[in-house]
This record gives structure tokens, sequence and C-alpha cells, in this order.
């Protein structure tokens, strides 16, 4: 159970990365005002997210030995 937390939280981690990348690369072209500030948004979610896992796994709260 100690190695699930930090293993589920990587996962979605990458996989909102690999959601913001595709929905960025989709949006480039669009004409739509309302999807930009949505995008940046998301985008900035993402990156306090990934602040979190830095800072968690730096002061040592997500390991991965049992």
């Amino acid at each position: 159970m100690g190695t699930l937390f930090p293993i589920a939280y990587l996962a979605v981690l990458i996989g909102c990365t690999l959601f913001a990348i595709r929905a960025w690369y989709l949006a480039r072209g669009s004409k739509d005002p309302a999807q930009k500030p949505l995008l940046v948004r998301f985008v900035i979610g993402l990156a306090v997210f990934w602040l979190i896992a830095i800072a968690g796994w730096l002061g040592g709260y997500f390991t991965f030995s049992g």
C-alpha cells in the first residue's frame, strides 16, 4: 500500500500532462476565444501539480520503496 499512492499520483500526473500537450496542439489554430482561458487555467493547474510532485519527492514524501 505504501507504493500505491506515489505510482497512482505519477500516473495521473503523466496522463494530465499528455492530455495538456494534446489539447494545446489541437487548440493552436482555434478561433474560439473561450477555449484559450480554459486551456491556460488547465496548464497552470498542471504546473502547480508538478510543483507539488517535485516538492513531495524532494521532501521525501513520495518514495517508491515500501
